[in-house]
């Protein structure tokens, strides 16, 4: 039987053209058929780093890639990681039973994982639901740091992720392996202020961010971003929904952001001036202390610009009444 040829497809021979930056310089970027090998399905786990946070067995993609797969087989190989033979990841079978409902069911039986994705958990996925038993596999040693950019690097080429999903994945290289924005960058192939304005787009609202995941139809990433610098909550929600029940067009989420935007700006300023009206001057401070060290009882000291106002004197039973009565009458007399 004549060996089975791999298509590497344009998605994967950019994934590993772009991995040239980020393996070693003694790792090859070319992946040619002698690197390919069949392994079991269920020998594989995913990649826990996956920047790809959702994936629905009833996707439709997800179900016609199954079906070509099916009929073609798996034409473009998985790109793998050996597992450490001590790791106590959980195995592909407890990925699926913690997800929704919708998962496919664990088969019977599996054998010892021993490897685990950096790349292509949707054909995997595709692969397992077509009832595949043995999938094509690139092997590669790399760093958690070099799987999580892998993993990223494909799933831009193949515009996967979400908006949410992306700026995570950026996140995730500059907090967890102290990348800064610009080798982000570099290593994903964008500008800098594409990562910059990825990146502010987790300062939404849980529920905005959750309205982005979620990709619906008329709110996109250019609507999420109009309404960032929208101080409260309330209002980032507020607007979100107003966009959606409106069909606002992006430019016209900006507008509205704007008069929000500087409704916060005039509510903060009515807000600091009365905050200033109600600071008391130092030297009102200082004399209440004074009466408060010579009296001995709490003291309510108020005055206005024409020094006008009250003086109140607290106390909490009748020998401390009749103390001040000694004290501000007696003495007098």
């Amino acid at each position: 039987m004549a060996k089975q040829k791999f298509g590497l497809g344009r998605g994967l021979n950019a994934l590993i053209s772009g991995a040239s930056d980020v393996l070693p310089p003694s790792q090859p970027s070319r992946v040619d058929e002698e690197n390919i090998r069949e392994v079991p399905i269920d020998s594989i786990i995913p990649n826990p780093r996956q920047p790809r946070r959702i994936f629905r067995e009833d996707d439709p993609r997800l179900l016609e890639l199954s079906s070509s797969i099916k009929q073609y087989g798996l034409l473009q190989p998985l790109v793998v990681t050996r597992l450490n033979p001590e790791s106590k990841e959980k195995s592909a079978d407890d990925w699926f039973a913690d997800e929704s409902d919708n998962a496919s069911p664990a088969p019977a039986s599996s054998n010892s994982y021993q490897f685990q994705l950096i790349a292509g958990e949707r054909r995997w996925r595709a692969s397992r639901l077509a009832g595949l038993t043995k999938v094509p596999v690139v092997i590669k040693e790399v760093t958690p740091q070099e799987m999580l950019e892998l993993a990223l690097i494909e799933n831009i080429q193949r515009a996967d992720l979400n908006p949410i999903e992306e700026a995570l994945a950026y996140q995730s290289l500059i907090e967890e392996f102290g990348l800064t924005q610009e080798q982000v960058a570099r290593q994903v192939s964008k500008d800098r202020t594409t990562i910059t304005n990825s990146l502010r787009l987790l300062q939404l609202a849980p529920k905005v961010r959750e309205a982005l995941i979620s990709q619906l139809e008329n709110f996109t990433e250019g609507h999420a971003r109009a309404l960032i610098g929208i101080t409260r909550e309330e209002d980032q929600i507020a607007a979100m929904n107003k966009i959606i029940a409106l069909k606002l067009n992006v430019r016209q989420a900006e507008e509205l952001a704007a008069r929000i935007k500087a409704a916060e700006r005039a509510d903060a300023a009515a807000q600091e001036v009365l905050a200033s009206s109600q600071r008391r001057p130092p030297d009102i401070e200082d004399l209440e202390a004074q009466f408060r060290n010579a009296l001995m009882v709490k003291v309510d000291l108020k005055r206005n610009a024409r020094g006008k106002g009250t003086l109140v004197l607290h106390f909490n039973n009748q020998d401390e009444l009749e103390r001040l009565y000694s004290r501000l009458v007696k003495n007098e007399e």
